[in-house]
């Protein structure tokens, strides 16, 4: 999964593409259960659907204005430059199965 800035983003979007936006924090792992958990279920969505949409994330650590925008942890889903996700927190497997599948 790579990394994005926030720059790199907009101009993903504005291209109209089609992702999903992994939203953590590294310096706040161990404080915050859900992003423990959603670094193990992250990287399995993207096995599982890497061959239909583009996974990236970004780090609310080194960018902090992705926070007013999202919580954390978020995946973020977009497609067609369009935001038409958004699932904060930990979440079940169907519901991301569910959200990915209308990409």
């Amino acid at each position: 999964m790579r990394s994005l800035s926030i720059r790199e983003l907009e101009s993903m979007l504005a291209e109209g593409k089609t992702l999903a936006l992994y939203v953590y924090s590294e310096s706040k792992k161990d404080t915050l259960r859900e992003l423990f958990d959603t670094q193990v279920v992250v990287p399995e969505l993207e096995r599982a659907f890497g061959s239909k949409v583009k996974f990236y994330s970004i780090n609310a650590d080194e960018h902090t204005e992705i926070l007013r925008r999202y919580k954390l942890p978020s995946l973020v889903l977009f497609k067609e430059g369009v935001e038409v996700s958004k699932l904060e927190g930990i979440k079940a497997w169907n519901e991301y199965v569910e959200a990915l599948s209308c990409l």
